[in-house]
C-alpha cells in the first residue's frame, strides 16, 4: 500500500510539474531566448578579451556598453526616419487593402469570394486592418519590453556561466551529470553557429529588401526593410509576412509597383535560398528545411507565437538531446554517427 501511494504520488507530482511547464510557456520561451542570447554574448566577450588582453569579466562589460552605445546611435540617427516610416506604413496599409478589396470586387468571381468571406463586409476588413496595425505596433512595443528583460537575464547569465551550469547539473542524478555536461556544452556550440549565421542572413535579406524597396520608389523602404529583417528569424512563413505590408504599401501607388514589389522579394528569397543560406550555412549550423518548418508549425500549437521565434533553436536543442541520449546512448551509436542528426561546420 506505501508502495502505490509513493508511486501515485509522484506520478501526481510529474503532471503537476508538466502542466506547470505548460501554463509557463512563455516564461519558459523567455528563459531559452535569454541563454541563447548569453551564448552570444559570452563568446564575444571571451574573444574581445582574449585580443585586447582585458579578461572575459571586462570583456563582456565592453561588449553590453558597445551594444547599447550602437543600440543608443541608431536611435539618435534614425529613430526619427522610423518612427514617420512606421507611422506612414499605419496610414498606407489599410489604404492598400482597400484599394485591394476594390479591385477583388469588381473581379466577376469577386463578390462570391467576399460573400464567403464569413460575411464580413469591405468596410469592416478595411477597418480591422487598420486595427490590427495598430495592434501590431502594440505588440512590437510589448516585445521590445519583454526584449529587454530577456538581454537583462542574458546579461547575468553571460556574466557566469559555469554557476548555472553547475546548478543545472546538480539536479541530475551522479551517474549521468558526465552526459548531460557534454549536451550542454555541445548545444551550446550547436546555438552559437545557428546564431552567428542566422544574423548573418538577416542582415542581408533585410538590406536587401530595403535596398530594394527604395530603388522602386515604395514608401517606408527603412520600416519595411527592418521589418523584412527581423521576420526572417522565422523560417519560411517570415518571408511572406514581411512581403504582405510592402506589397499592400505599393499597392497604394499602383498595381505596377505591387507587382514589382512581389517579384522583388520573391528575388531577394530566391538569393537568399539558393547563395545565402548555403554559403552561411558551409560555415554554420544546418537544419533539413522540411524538419525546420514542421517545428515551426508544431511549436506554434503548442506553445504560441513566442515559440514560433525560437522553433530552430529549440529543434536543434531536441536534436543534440537526441543524438547524445538516444543513438548516442540507448542505440549505442558512436559519436561520430550521432553527431550527424545535427551538422556544425
Amino acid at each position: 500500500m506505501a508502495r502505490f501511494i509513493k508511486k501515485l504520488l509522484i506520478t501526481l507530482l510529474v503532471l503537476a510539474l508538466a502542466l506547470a511547464a505548460w501554463r509557463l510557456a512563455d516564461l519558459g520561451m523567455l528563459l531559452f531566448g535569454a541563454v541563447l542570447i548569453s551564448i552570444g554574448l559570452r563568446r564575444a566577450a571571451e574573444s574581445l578579451g582574449r585580443r585586447a588582453r582585458i579578461g572575459t569579466a571586462a570583456g563582456l562589460a565592453l561588449v553590453v556598453l558597445l551594444f547599447v552605445a550602437a543600440l543608443a546611435a541608431s536611435l539618435t540617427f534614425f529613430g526619427t526616419v522610423a518612427a514617420g516610416q512606421f507611422n506612414e506604413l499605419v496610414q498606407q496599409v489599410p489604404q492598400g487593402l482597400r484599394i485591394a478589396l476594390a479591385w477583388l470586387q469588381a473581379q466577376p468571381y469577386g463578390p462570391y469570394v467576399l460573400a464567403q468571406a464569413r460575411g464580413i463586409a469591405p468596410a469592416e476588413l478595411t477597418s480591422a486592418a487598420g486595427r490590427a496595425v495598430t495592434l501590431g505596433m502594440q505588440v512590437v512595443a510589448s516585445t521590445l519590453g519583454y526584449g529587454i528583460l530577456t538581454f537583462l537575464v542574458a546579461i547575468y547569465l553571460a556574466a557566469q556561466p559555469q554557476l548555472y551550469r553547475q546548478l543545472c547539473l546538480r539536479l541530475v542524478p551522479p551517474a549521468h551529470r558526465a552526459t548531460a555536461d557534454r549536451l550542454l556544452e555541445r548545444t551550446g556550440d550547436v546555438l552559437l553557429h545557428w546564431l552567428l549565421g542566422q544574423f548573418i542572413v538577416m542582415l542581408i535579406i533585410g538590406s536587401l529588401s530595403g535596398l530594394g524597396l527604395w530603388a522602386l520608389g515604395i514608401e517606408a523602404p527603412f520600416a519595411l526593410g527592418l521589418v523584412g529583417g527581423l521576420l526572417t528569424f522565422i523560417p519560411y512563413f517570415g518571408a511572406v509576412l514581411a512581403a504582405v505590408p510592402a506589397t499592400l504599401v505599393a499597392l497604394t501607388q499602383g498595381p505596377l509597383n505591387a507587382v514589382l514589389v512581389i517579384a522583388m522579394y520573391a528575388g531577394v528569397h530566391f538569393i537568399e535560398g539558393n547563395f545565402v543560406t548555403p554559403i552561411v550555412q558551409a560555415e554554420a549550423t544546418s537544419l533539413p528545411p522540411v524538419l525546420s518548418l514542421l517545428s515551426t508549425v508544431a511549436f506554434s500549437i503548442l506553445f504560441g507565437l513566442s515559440a514560433v521565434l525560437l522553433a530552430t533553436p529549440l529543434t536543434l536543442f531536441l536534436l543534440v538531446a537526441m543524438e547524445l541520449l538516444y543513438v548516442g546512448g540507448t542505440l549505442g551509436g558512436t559519436a561520430k554517427t550521432a553527431e550527424r542528426l545535427v551538422d556544425v561546420h
